[in-house]
């Protein structure tokens, strides 16, 4: 007898990550100001630039490499 195969489980990302201008970005990746502007690549370890309307920008597209885990 053999057996079903399943499908992989897809599972959320736990937080979403945020972050504050100037702080070092967590992991490589897009990001996008919570308040509005326009979206910037920043790589692993760089400065998150200042944005337009203030507040933090938030990670909306991950890198999809090894490098920037």
């Amino acid at each position: 007898m053999t057996r079903p195969t399943s499908k992989p489980v897809v599972r959320p990302s736990s937080k979403p990550v945020i972050v504050n201008p100037g702080t070092p970005a967590p992991k490589s990746g897009q990001y996008k100001p919570t308040k509005g502007g326009p979206e910037v690549t920043v790589p692993k370890g760089h400065r998150i630039p200042p944005t337009p309307n203030g507040g933090p920008s938030k990670l909306v597209d991950p890198t999809k490499n090894k490098s920037g885990k």
